[in-house]
């Protein structure tokens, strides 16, 4: 919607300053114009570098865990690379398919031991304010920016983790 208001102010300021003849008017919707185009390149720019009109949320997910294969092979742990990226195979209790870790620089893992064996989802994300923010500066994107995930395994220690060299 901001770019939109962005696109008429502009069309506003250009048509006044061809097409109207010198007067108070003509100085008045080029002043109003010429606002509202700095106000809303301004604004674009704060929201696109430091969030502006947007905040954290923080959503926790806890699922039980169940071995992949046996308890022999609970979880397997790819490396990634020479660093410290690595990617988690696990499998929730409730589905029978795989889940894997996602790999991003905005994603850690982390394996503990204890009881019961579960994984704790942590996600914060990017999350408009209000309404009026949503309708400025959404721009029809419908997908929030992943700030940081967060994978706490808790397994216990008759479960083993496999860990797999490329």
């Amino acid at each position: 919607m901001i770019i939109v208001l962005l696109i008429l102010a502009t069309f506003v300021f250009a048509g006044t300053m061809i097409f109207s003849p010198a007067g108070r008017n003509r100085l008045i919707a080029i002043i109003i114009s010429g606002l509202i185009i700095a106000t809303s390149l301004i604004a674009l720019v704060l929201n696109d570098n430091y969030h502006w009109g947007m905040h954290e949320v923080t959503r926790t997910q806890i699922q039980d865990l169940a071995p992949l294969k046996s308890k022999q092979v609970a979880l397997r742990v790819q490396q990634l690379g020479t660093g410290s990226e690595r990617v988690i195979s696990y499998r929730v209790a409730a589905a029978t398919k795989v889940s894997h870790t996602v790999t991003a620089t905005t994603t850690t893992t982390k394996l503990t031991s204890g009881s019961p064996a579960q994984v704790q989802l942590k996600t914060t994300t990017w999350q408009f304010k209000n309404h009026l923010t949503h309708v400025l500066f959404s721009l029809g994107n419908t997908k929030t920016k992943i700030v940081q995930r967060q994978y706490l395994f808790t397994i216990p220690k008759t479960w083993q983790v496999v860990t797999v060299k490329n």
